[in-house]
């Protein structure tokens, strides 16, 4: 009998974290067998489709994508995210997965949390755990705690939820938000206005979910993980690449010195969600999407540091001025109130971060 893997990754990112360089890194761990992005496809294009973005540019790609994406609801997210854990363990590898936080949250929560801007609370049916991960003899077939507190802010099951190693990828909202703005309104049509906007571009969902799993593991230790939750800074990723690698690999009882830190340039289309569409429903508008959140990386051959990018510390009202310049002012203005929100949430996230060595 194959031998049950001691952990499950979960890498629970926000956009525009340099999360896609984060999965590069786990790439090079012979170990490991990566299941990206399980319900960000059918957040956007499925028949539970959540995107608030509704400009003319989003429908046409939706108009493009939905008869691939009609299938795959909520609910069959899960079913293939634990039938592809339980594979991937029956061969005696360890599964990790990565999504953005926000695709994941329970549209309850989000529309509580939003309550201020009247964001919509989207139907959706509790999700089944049909406990498609786990072979009858194993341990993982035991239920959670019976008298836990229901505060998971997802609608995974607690069940599922429990059995993952929790990794946290976030990053300064000054270099976060611009880059989440740039991209979405270039290629989704998106402004300030929009009722995604204050939904998308916060550590808002990274946070709560953050203190899920510290209450959760404060209550049950997990032998051999000393420190759970664990979170790491995308910034720090990029300057400390190898010391912040290192920390954490020691931390999740994986083998540093099997990071590789260069590799081969790739193709940025057989790398996103999107990728899974057939050829001919990958018109230049979804190429498009698909190039400006993972063409950067698909195209590396290393970790890229722009020196002059890190030179100093960054200042809102500099930084402000700047955005001002390239989208005017109000978007602007909006851009500084919308960091000042993320703020508080990073801040506190960040003095649970691994701190690099040599910084």
């Amino acid at each position: 009998m194959t031998s049950k893997p001691t952990q499950r990754i979960a890498l629970l990112s926000h956009p525009r974290t340099n999360s896609n360089m984060f999965t590069k890194l786990f790439e090079s761990q012979p170990d490991i067998v990566q299941h990206t992005y399980p319900f960000m496809p059918g957040y956007m294009w499925g028949p539970d489709r959540r995107l608030g973005y509704k400009a003319k540019e989003v429908e046409e790609m939706y108009a493009t994508l939905k008869t691939n994406y009609d299938g795959l609801s909520t609910q069959k997210s899960l079913d293939d995210l634990e039938r592809a854990f339980g594979e991937t363990e029956a061969q005696g590898k360890i599964p990790l997965t990565k999504e953005h936080v926000c695709f994941m949250i329970q549209p309850k929560v989000i529309a509580r949390d939003l309550a201020e801007y009247s964001y919509p609370e989207y139907p959706l049916e509790p999700l089944v755990d049909r406990k498609l991960d786990i072979a009858a003899d194993s341990t993982l077939s035991e239920e959670g705690d019976p008298n836990a507190l229901p505060t998971n802010p997802t609608f995974v099951p607690d069940r599922f939820m429990n059995t993952l190693t929790p990794i946290f990828i976030i990053r300064n909202p000054m270099r976060m938000i611009p880059s989440w703005y740039k991209n979405t309104a270039d290629h989704f049509g998106a402004t300030t206005k929009d009722s995604e906007w204050p939904f998308t571009a916060t550590f808002h969902w990274c946070r709560i979910l953050y203190d899920y799993y510290e209450n959760y593991f404060q209550a049950h230790p997990r032998e051999g993980f000393p420190m759970l939750p664990i979170v790491v800074d995308g910034d720090d990723l990029v300057l400390h690449t190898e010391d912040v690698m290192t920390q954490l690999c020691d931390l999740i009882h994986l083998d540093s010195s099997a990071v590789k830190y260069t590799w081969e340039a790739g193709d940025p289309y057989s790398s996103w969600p999107a990728a899974a569409a057939p050829d001919d429903l990958k018109t230049p508008a979804v190429k498009k999407v698909i190039d400006a959140f993972g063409g950067n990386i698909a195209r590396s051959t290393g970790v890229v540091r722009d020196a002059e990018k890190y030179a100093k510390p960054l200042v809102l009202e500099e930084e402000g001025k700047k955005w001002e310049k390239t989208w005017g002012k109000e978007v602007a203005d909006d851009l500084v109130e919308t960091v000042k929100k993320a703020m508080p949430d990073y801040e506190y996230m960040m003095k649970k971060r691994i701190r690099p060595r040599k910084a």
